[in-house]
């Protein structure tokens, strides 16, 4: 933990507000508790905007942040679970803590927001975001799963072209069947030029083995 002396740095300084946030506490959204631990995770974060990994995310530890509201133990993890399942924090794979709606300290957004609104209302503003967030990754979605199709159809096209090569290839005749002899070489060179990513020579083989043509021989 750091020392207290390097966590007081935390309280230097200032930062624009907005009189809209009180609409958290009018409509009930969050408790009086939820409501200063979210309020301080604001004050708390990283506001460099230098600092493009981190602006806007909390690194503080449970008990760093307790002893800087002069809270009891456990606060923080009581009431900040809330905060996650209402979408005010979200954790990154690194244990930072993203604070959503950080942003609103900046005053040029919020001079953008009250041109068309009057009242900053921060609830309205991270659903918009999620919204956002959301609607790119249904896009990605919907993409993968139209690749995944053609995929689909372009391996099956693949395995028909490959079928068609196999029937036509150079063949030995044995009886009434016909089995095609090949080496490893050239069933690498056949995975290879039809892109049978997922094949392997002894699966080449098999269908070689298993795929035969019938084919009148002269006696």
């Amino acid at each position: 933990m750091r020392s207290e002396k390097d966590l007081l740095k935390k309280l230097v300084g200032w930062y624009g507000t907005y009189r809209g946030i009180f609409l958290l506490l009018k409509n009930k959204i969050l408790t009086k508790e939820e409501f200063i631990l979210y309020e301080a995770s604001i004050a708390f974060a990283d506001w460099d905007k230098d600092h493009t990994n981190t602006y806007g995310y909390l690194d503080l530890k449970q008990d760093e942040f307790e002893i800087l509201l002069g809270v009891s133990d456990g606060f923080v993890s009581r009431y900040g679970k809330n905060l996650f399942t209402k979408g005010f924090w979200r954790k990154r794979e690194d244990g930072f803590i993203q604070v959503m709606g950080f942003e609103l300290i900046e005053i040029n957004l919020l001079n953008k927001i009250t041109k068309k609104d009057l009242i900053v209302d921060v609830q309205k503003y991270i659903a918009d975001l999620q919204t956002k967030v959301a609607d790119p990754q249904q896009e990605n979605a919907n993409l993968q799963q139209n690749f995944s199709k053609d995929e689909d159809i372009n391996q099956s096209q693949k395995v028909a072209d490959l079928q068609q090569t196999v029937s036509k290839s150079n063949l030995v005749f044995y009886k009434d069947k016909v089995i095609i002899l090949r080496s490893d070489e050239e069933y690498k060179k056949i995975i290879e030029e039809f892109s049978f990513s997922q094949l392997s020579v002894e699966d080449m083989k098999w269908i070689d083995t298993n795929i035969h043509e019938d084919i009148n021989v002269p006696s």
